[in-house]
């Protein structure tokens, strides 16, 4: 039988948000509410970016991603790849 030629790939950007000061803590467990407030911000997405790509195939040796450009290979099923 011959190998699959099928490639599915998918791309996805993503703005960069910081978070300035983030909550720690909950005053209250039931209803999930935090000590303090949190401050983010969101960075202009067409400067400051993060762009994924993710591919898959049958014919593929191992799982490969693309993150900024840059391809990362796991060389096991599932693996975290941190960039």
């Amino acid at each position: 039988m011959a190998a699959e030629k099928w490639v599915y790939m998918v791309t996805a950007q993503t703005p960069t948000n910081i978070a300035v000061i983030k909550y720690w803590g909950k005053r209250d467990e039931v209803r999930i509410l935090p000590v303090n407030d949190s401050i983010s911000v969101t960075l202009d997405p067409d400067h400051l970016c993060t762009v994924t790509t993710v591919a898959v195939s049958p014919a593929f040796d191992r799982d490969r991603m693309w993150l900024n450009g840059k391809v990362y290979f796991a060389e096991i099923p599932f693996y975290r790849i941190q960039g």
